[in-house]
């Protein structure tokens, strides 16, 4: 006797009717399905994103906190190599921060925050570790205004390391600095290297000035003229220091070839 518990074939109307709701339930779950699928997709392109952003705003700030770090560590050399030359120097000095540059195409001079306060006049030397950088031209209480070397203005009494042959430094605005009077039949080269003489009662003998890039020699003059890299770059002055303890001319003979105080605190 057949258990009624076993399977039993479906009748003709019931397969008739599975197949006709078959393919329409197909129908309903497929999108359904599809839907939760790019429901989730969604979800992880927005998680996605998020994180991206994340990653991209850790980026930046590793980015700024690197620069920071190479800031540092270039100023702390900077300051390292500055004190070290400040410490071997004979003579009192004191140091300084550059403020302000004139960007003029005739004249080049910057504004440091020490004046007279820190014990400066005019026609105290400016140098670097690197070599010389000008003169005091002016000053206030609390700032002075420095004559760079490379100013048309401005003149320095030099001789060359090497020959010791003896000639005058002038500024040529941004080109540099020209080394000039220099007797034609005295040996003078590319490469040679240019040293304060102190005959000119300003700065002291043996300063570094800058090296010779060339020489021009006239046929028929009497002098040469040579041309001067100075071995301290302008363009990129942050800290200076005034030589304190120097020969000087007084305070109205400061080394401005015009004779003229360029800037003062008194000055209207």
């Amino acid at each position: 006797m057949a258990s009624g518990q076993g399977p039993r074939d479906l009748g003709v109307a019931s397969r008739l009717i599975l197949k006709l709701t078959l393919p329409i339930e197909r129908m309903v779950t497929l999108p359904v399905d599809e839907a939760k699928s790019w429901g989730r997709g969604l979800a992880e392109l927005i998680q996605v994103r998020e994180e991206n952003a994340e990653l991209r705003a850790q980026i930046a700030d590793l980015r700024k906190e690197n620069l920071r770090f190479r800031e540092n560590l270039i100023s702390s050399e900077r300051f390292r190599r500055l004190h070290s030359f400040q410490a071997s120097q004979e003579v009192q000095m004191a140091s300084a921060n550059v403020m302000h540059r004139d960007i003029s195409s005739w004249f080049q001079s910057v504004i440091i925050d020490r004046g007279t306060e820190a014990g400066i006049q005019a026609g105290m030397p400016v140098v670097t570790d690197t070599g010389v950088v000008g003169v005091i031209s002016g000053t206030a209480s609390d700032a002075s205004k420095v004559l760079l070397i490379i100013d048309p203005q401005s003149r320095v009494d030099a001789y060359v390391q090497r020959s010791r042959s003896r000639g005058s430094v002038r500024g040529t605005s941004i080109r540099g600095a020209d080394f000039e009077y220099v007797p034609r039949g005295d040996d003078v080269r590319a490469g040679d290297l240019l040293l304060t003489s102190g005959m000119d009662l300003i700065y002291p003998k043996g300063l570094v000035i800058g090296e010779v890039r060339g020489v021009e020699r006239e046929p028929h003059g009497l002098f040469h003229r040579a041309d001067v890299v100075p071995s301290v770059d302008m363009q990129k002055l942050e800290e200076v220091f005034v030589v304190l303890e120097s020969r000087q001319l007084p305070p109205d003979e400061a080394f401005v070839q015009s004779g003229e105080v360029l800037w003062s605190e008194a000055a209207p």
